[in-house]
């Protein structure tokens, strides 16, 4: 047997099922070996053993035995993936497989009955090489295992994060109905991906659902008639009371904008159904594709917490619209809220109150604001002078001490509170803790330049919350051939090298103003124009792509002498207008454009060579330098029904 662990000690060294039955059959007396596996087929599959599938069910009860022997007349009759040529000199040696202690296929090799010490010795290959097998299911059944568990936790983290989003955008409500349902719309299109959407929302007073949201459907799809539950989608929502993942999109009025398929869920309270949320065109780089039932579970989650908030969403626009204390009060609580009446006693703290000044709301609560701000000199005034002209004052970046004698900054507003009687009832002080400021700016120039960020956080419009339409210029970056480069090189310089390459290009788009959108893979994904518009977007798009080409060839020359494979890309930039959006909280956003210009900028750079730069007429006629650029034959591409006009740069000339 020692003989055969000498012969077979390469397999340890090969990957794939495939690869190892190869090389067992080009050794001498093994020509007709094979295996076959009737269970585990989906794992089978998954690591490349798709030919060694049973095509059929195999009889698993031929053997009482592990190790057994079978006429070759007989094992041509069970249904192997595998049929021998008849011959009575000839016997089949099977061996059972396993994973873990259950039995899940066959080793079998063709051997002459007569020769007795060539059977042993078969026999003892036999036994060695299913040994083996075993070893490589059970070692790639820990990995799927593992991978699968990764992915799960993957779509679990981001049901979590989605539904703390959605969280803070209904119990933070600033706007009204409308605005508010906009954001949820919103989150649900980022957070799957879609690109078109709508929600509709029952009137109590006609019965009727009127759309209340909508998001990139043309107006001829967006069922401007009269929508009932009696009839359509809706009339299944009413029956089912559940999220649905609709296939035959063109059979309901309301789904005629969806593409593939469309998730649609129900808002429900009290058993009624009162609105629901439909999204469809999944967007991906490759074009829009199909929702899963994956996507229907995350979607059903999130579905569900804003159908339990409805009655509270109704409730407080319901509140926030009839009285200037509910407004005063509802437009204070997204952060720290300490109430005082009309005595100066402290009437109410909340969490985040208290964290930032220290308190132990039972030792606050009752006693006067003097005594509780008794090292606040510059707060007390403010306090003193709303008592006396009672109206709102803001006070951005304002020193306070806490309970500890420490300095803080804060951004203040202070609220006047009146009665029924319009007679003023005390006030309430909203502020925001900034101890974090740093922290935040620190993230955030990881994402953006740093002018950028700074100038981001000195005005505060140039960032809003939710979505818009902008002009922007959107380039991608691909590396050519990274796969086949990857599988030739060793994990950890396959990471190194790409953060170091990532790194490099990184660099030059910071160094143009550039926002880094995403890395997906070994793409880049830069944005132009948003959250802040330059004076020509386009050419600073374009000079970053020259540059990065300049970056990238420095970079190969110093990598080659490490014996690093050089690395080629090839750049897309489409401009025009897109969906531009801020979906976050105040300590975190995240930028996202979406729509049909992304895509094609996408596609642009899927028909990029390496060493070129490809560019639409929108982004050409806007250049002031348009050197170098030579126009090209228009070309198809995904998604568009006209051959779209182009222009390229080849950085090798």
């Amino acid at each position: 047997m020692a003989g055969y662990i000498g012969q077979f000690s390469y397999l340890t060294k090969l990957s794939t099922l495939t690869k190892k039955i190869e090389f067992i059959r080009q050794q001498t007396g093994f020509e007709s070996l094979g295996v076959a596996y009737y269970t585990q087929k989906t794992l089978i599959k998954h690591i490349g053993g798709l030919e060694f599938i049973a095509p059929q069910p195999i009889q698993i009860d031929i053997g009482l035995e592990d190790l057994f022997e079978l006429s070759i007349n007989k094992f041509n009759k069970l249904g192997f993936n595998q049929t021998l040529k008849n011959n009575k000199n000839f016997k089949v040696i099977l061996k059972n497989l396993y994973l873990d202690e259950e039995a899940i296929g066959y080793i079998f090799l063709k051997t002459e009955r007569e020769l007795q010490t060539n059977s042993e010795n078969k026999t003892e290959s036999i036994l060695y090489l299913a040994e083996h097998f075993d070893g490589f299911i059970n070692s790639k059944h820990s990995e799927y295992k593992s991978k699968q568990q990764s992915r799960i936790l993957s779509n679990k983290l981001l049901e979590i994060e989605s539904l703390i989003d959605l969280t803070e955008i209904i119990y933070n409500q600033n706007d009204n109905i409308e605005g508010l349902f906009e954001n949820i719309l919103f989150t649900f299109i980022s957070t799957l991906n879609a690109s078109s959407g709508m929600i509709v929302l029952k009137d109590e007073k006609s019965g009727f659902f009127n759309v209340i949201s909508i998001f990139n459907i043309p107006e001829q799809d967006s069922s401007r008639k009269i929508i009932r539950a009696s009839k359509g989608i809706l009339k299944e929502l009413n029956t089912n009371m559940t999220s649905v993942l609709v296939e035959e999109v063109k059979k309901y009025e309301l789904l005629k904008f969806a593409e593939k398929n469309s998730l649609v869920g129900p808002l429900i309270s009290e058993n009624d159904l009162r609105g629901a949320i439909i999204i469809a065109n999944k967007e991906s780089i490759s074009g829009i594709n199909r929702y899963t039932k994956e996507d229907l579970r995350l979607f059903d989650s999130l579905t569900k917490k804003v159908s339990l908030a409805y009655e509270n969403i109704k409730l407080i626009d319901s509140l926030k619209n009839s009285t200037k204390l509910v407004d005063n009060i509802m437009s204070s609580i997204t952060t720290g809220i300490i109430k005082i009446d009309v005595l100066g006693e402290i009437e109410y703290v909340n969490d985040s109150a208290e964290k930032v000044f220290g308190f132990n709301t039972e030792e606050v609560l009752h006693n006067h604001y003097m005594a509780i701000f008794i090292e606040n000199n510059d707060l007390i005034s403010l306090i003193e002078k709303i008592e006396t002209d009672p109206k709102v004052f803001y006070e951005n970046n304002f020193k306070i001490k806490d309970l500890n004698s420490e300095d803080r900054e804060i951004n203040l507003t202070l609220s006047p509170v009146f009665d029924e009687n319009n007679e003023f009832s005390g006030l309430v002080l909203a502020f925001e803790d900034l101890s974090n400021v740093n922290k935040i700016k620190s993230t955030f120039k990881k994402y953006v330049s740093e002018n950028i960020v700074d100038e981001l956080l000195n005005t505060e419009q140039s960032l809003e919350l939710g979505g818009g339409k902008n002009k922007v210029c959107v380039l991608f970056c691909d590396i050519r051939g990274f796969t086949a480069m990857s599988e030739r090189m060793n994990p950890e310089d396959v990471v190194s090298l790409l953060n170091n390459y990532f790194q490099a290009m990184i660099d030059v788009v910071f160094e143009n103003n550039g926002t880094l959108d995403k890395i997906i893979g070994d793409e880049l994904m830069v944005l132009y124009g948003v959250p802040i518009e330059s004076e020509n977007d386009p050419q600073k798009a374009v000079n970053t792509a020259k540059e990065m080409f300049v970056k990238l060839e420095e970079f190969n020359k110093n990598n080659s002498s490490k014996g690093y494979p050089e690395i080629k890309v090839g750049i897309g930039i489409n401009y025009g207008e897109v969906i531009s959006g801020n979906i976050g909280s105040d300590r975190q956003m995240n930028y996202t454009v979406i729509g049909d210009n992304v895509n094609l900028a996408a596609r642009l750079c899927s028909h990029a060579k390496p060493g070129q730069i490809v560019i639409s007429k929108s982004v050409f006629e806007s250049l002031d330098d348009k050197s170098g650029f030579k126009s090209m034959n228009p070309i198809e591409l995904k998604g568009k029904s006209k051959k779209v006009q182009n222009w390229i740069f080849d950085a090798k000339n």
